[in-house]
């Protein structure tokens, strides 16, 4: 798939495997020369970050009997639920001076000005209206390649305009120390859906705005339209859906243990297995909402073959301090609480 000029690229598929297979495949390749924005949208599907653990996380059971999907993306943090109320937008810029992502927010706020709605960014991540917050995103950065040395920026993110707010209740199950900790009546009052601002707008009409506005600002676009059969002939975003949706890409796995601990800190909900034989740590595994997905990943390599001992957890963040020295406060938390708690 060449991109020589400013596209628009629009998802008919509903599976969210498939379009973040779409997704990886347009970001983690070299063609990238213009701008694009990608348009998507997904069924009922509860998101939940790298190292969350869906066994815990989930009512599993209540999802499958209502077809609710279960989808582990690649960055941290908590879960969250889409369905076909909720709008997924996706920009892709070379880098430039200029931060993308500001170009992009312009875009998005401009749409919903069109259909009489006052937005503004907000902190790093949102668009609110007033007080509420009706968009949030994340944002990504691709340092480039030797075949095409630009940098490419990820800005992608979802526009609440009609979702079953009360889905979250029905299908997660978080730790009561999570929601302590957190204030979840305080949380869901600060979200809400734009048709709660303005009754009539549609999903469509949202997109159409979109649609005009990216046109406006980069004037040549050209449109790209892919239907679920479409997208998986093309076989980099059919092998990359196929290992979203693997079992072992979806569930993971918890190893047989002999401790379990468990703990809300600053940077997040910890649930911690060990399987411990002999004062050693055989094998173990962190899930966790943590927003740094890279530094659990090579914790969860770092803690086995540990001694399970005052000594063995020293030596445990000793070696991430090395691998992460801009994470040592994430380190020392985590040290701190297993040395009380061992």
């Amino acid at each position: 798939m060449q991109i020589l000029k400013p596209t628009i690229i629009k998802s008919n598929c509903h599976k969210i495997h498939i379009n973040l297979g779409l997704e990886s495949y347009l970001f983690s390749n070299s063609f990238i020369s213009s701008p694009i924005l990608y348009l998507w949208q997904n069924d009922k599907t509860i998101v939940i970050g790298r190292h969350q653990n869906p066994w815990k996380e989930c009512n599993l059971q209540l999802m499958q009997k209502n077809s609710v999907w279960l989808q582990r993306r690649s960055s941290g943090g908590g879960a969250v639920y889409q369905d076909l109320g909720n709008h997924c937008f996706t920009f892709l810029n070379t880098f430039t001076n200029q931060d993308p992502k500001t170009i992009n927010n312009d875009i998005l706020i401009n749409a919903l000005l069109n259909l009489g709605i006052e937005a503004q960014p907000s902190g790093r991540n949102d668009i609110v209206v007033g007080e509420k917050k009706v968009s949030g995103s994340a944002y990504q950065l691709s340092l480039g390649t030797k075949i095409n040395p630009n940098k490419i920026a990820l800005h992608h993110g979802t526009m609440l305009i009609d979702v079953d707010q009360n889905a979250l209740s029905q299908y997660l199950t978080p730790s009561k120390k999570k929601l302590e900790s957190k204030g979840i009546d305080s949380v869901k009052s600060r979200v809400t859906n734009l048709k709660e601002i303005k009754s009539t707008i549609t999903v469509k009409q949202y997109e159409d705005e979109l649609i005009k506005e990216f046109i406006k600002k980069y004037n040549d676009v050209e449109f790209k339209e892919f239907n679920s059969d479409q997208l998986l002939n093309i076989e980099e975003v059919k092998k990359e859906s196929e290992r979203l949706s693997s079992w072992e890409w979806l569930y993971q796995y918890t190893p047989q243990f002999t401790v379990n601990l468990e703990e809300k800190l600053k940077f997040g909900m910890f649930d911690v297995y060990f399987q411990v034989e002999s004062s050693i740590i055989q094998d173990g595994r962190v899930f966790t909402d943590c927003l740094y997905p890279d530094y659990i990943t090579k914790l969860n390599q770092v803690i086995r073959n540990k001694k399970y001992d005052f000594d063995g957890i020293k030596e445990i963040f000793n070696e991430m301090r090395i691998i992460f020295p801009q994470q040592n406060e994430l380190s020392t938390e985590l040290e701190e609480w297993l040395l009380k708690a061992i």
